[in-house]
């Protein structure tokens, strides 16, 4: 990029090459609201962008984290209960197969591999189901960027299902 030609940064200033250790989250808010992604809630450093389900807003699994980097993190899942006899290794590598390709071409990287047992309201100790997450990051340097990335992201199936 020359030099005479400036982006707007993570941390909302108008200069070329920004320091991404200056963050904003403000400005990385307005800049996603203006790209009309719709906030379902900030959570400590987190942005957590909302996706519609017929007039539902709904936590979309994409997020924005604002710190000493900015990183635009979504998460994809798999679930026992579609595929009962594998382990949990194959269906992290059912995950893995199905995002991996994607996340990586976009300059994602896979940071986070999680079990999450999903309980009963009712009754803590009945467990219904048993989620195998993968989180996928990518650190950006300006707002235009995590808005890109975040669109994307938005795009992709986090469920992979039998």
């Amino acid at each position: 990029m020359p030099a005479d030609v400036s982006s707007t940064t993570c941390s909302g200033g108008k200069e070329p090459y920004a320091n991404v250790s200056r963050l904003d989250a403000n400005a990385l808010e307005a800049a996603l609201s203006e790209a009309k992604l719709e906030i379902y809630q900030k959570v400590g450093a987190d942005i957590l962008l909302a996706e519609r389900v017929r007039v539902h807003m709904m936590d979309s699994g994409v997020r924005v984290r604002v710190g000493e980097t900015c990183e635009v993190i979504f998460t994809t899942r798999c679930q026992r209960s579609d595929f009962p006899s594998d382990d949990g290794d194959t269906l992290y590598a059912r995950v893995r197969a199905v995002t991996g390709p994607l996340a990586e071409e976009r300059g994602f990287r896979e940071v986070q591999a999680e079990r999450i047992e999903v309980t009963d309201p009712m009754d803590d100790s009945r467990v219904l189901d048993v989620w195998h997450e993968i989180t996928w990051a990518q650190e950006v340097i300006d707002a235009p960027t995590a808005v890109q990335l975040a669109r994307w992201a938005l795009s992709v199936e986090k469920y992979v299902g039998g």
